[in-house]
């Protein structure tokens, strides 16, 4: 996520949240569209003109480079390449977010590799999205300076709660839809739990008037 500019310097957390979903919305929008133009040569350049053709999904300021969408339609851009992060990231706040949502996400990578039936690809699928959406916003954390920005770190962490509920309704359903895999949606619904439970704490901090008390 491109750090915010000067006007955005003045934005409180309902600001920075509204504008968090609006990039949410034009993700999931181009997630949607896209099995309809995957077979053309360039399925990237309709996609964003239907979203840009939408006036509820418009950036503030207009501007689709300056989010999360641009990644998207960036050629250059290598998925494979680790996340660089500064000297000591590990003891930034969101580190142990990104960590945790990784080994989990590697987990379920593996048992998703082992699903056959349609829909339970498309339903493990979802997981892994919304796994990766999380570990994004943990680095959008990490990448901040201590007290950097404190109403987006708000913002930021309360997309995290967000998602994190809709990954426990995930794993919820698929453990009821495919009985088989109850035990291993279980065990990440568990491990959920406990994250969330630091999600909330972490938010108590930003909110609290002496922070790190």
């Amino acid at each position: 996520m491109t750090m915010p500019g000067p006007l955005k310097e003045y934005w409180n957390e309902f600001d920075w949240e509204r504008e968090l979903k609006k990039d949410d919305a034009r993700i999931s929008t181009y997630m949607s569209e896209l099995p309809r133009y995957i077979d053309l040569p360039s399925e990237d350049a309709v996609i964003m003109k239907h979203i840009q053709e939408r006036p509820e999904l418009v950036p503030f300021g207009g501007d689709y480079h300056d989010s999360s969408l641009a990644g998207l339609f960036d050629s250059n851009t290598d998925y494979e390449e680790d996340v660089a992060f500064g000297e000591d990231w590990q003891k930034r706040d969101g580190s142990e977010f990104y960590i945790v949502l990784g080994r989990l996400a590697k987990l379920w990578a593996q048992y998703f590799a082992l699903l056959s039936g349609r829909d339970e690809t498309v339903a493990g699928m979802r997981i892994l999205a919304l796994y990766g959406k999380m570990m994004a916003r943990s680095a959008d954390i990490i990448d901040m300076d201590e007290d950097e920005y404190p109403a987006l770190r708000i913002a930021i962490v309360k997309r995290l709660l967000a998602d994190g509920n809709l990954l426990l309704g995930e794993f919820r359903r698929f453990g009821l839809q495919f009985p088989r895999s109850a035990a291993r949606t279980e065990f990440h619904f568990e491990h959920l739990m406990l994250l969330r439970e630091k999600m909330l704490n972490l938010l108590m901090k930003y909110r609290s008037p002496e922070k790190g008390t």
